[in-house]
């Protein structure tokens, strides 16, 4: 599976890697790192009975963000307000990787 930023609000946040604040920061990379994390979650038994968690579920989760979203509050979100908002998102499950 290829991991890629293709939602609309990580391409909006990506644009937040050209801030000094976030200087070095690398969505991408992130995101790659995440999907292997979360491909974890259900190995061993462990939280198996739910459904899937791992980067199609992040994915559809940031498609909702365009409906979630109103068109005036996007209108006024910077890039590091998606940035947050995606990297919410790619972290919320994390909470379920037992190793």
């Amino acid at each position: 599976m290829s991991i890629e930023l293709t939602t609309t609000p990580e391409q909006y946040a990506q644009k937040a890697e050209k801030l000094a604040a976030f200087g070095g920061l690398n969505l991408l990379h992130i995101k790659r790192s995440v999907a292997l994390l979360l491909g974890q979650i259900g190995k061993e038994g462990i939280f198996d009975q739910y459904t899937k968690h791992d980067i199609s579920h992040i994915d559809e989760m940031l498609k909702n963000l365009d409906w979630i979203i109103p068109e005036h509050t996007k209108k006024v979100m910077s890039d590091a307000d998606w940035l947050m908002i995606v990297l919410a998102v790619y972290f919320h499950d994390m909470g379920m990787l037992v190793t």
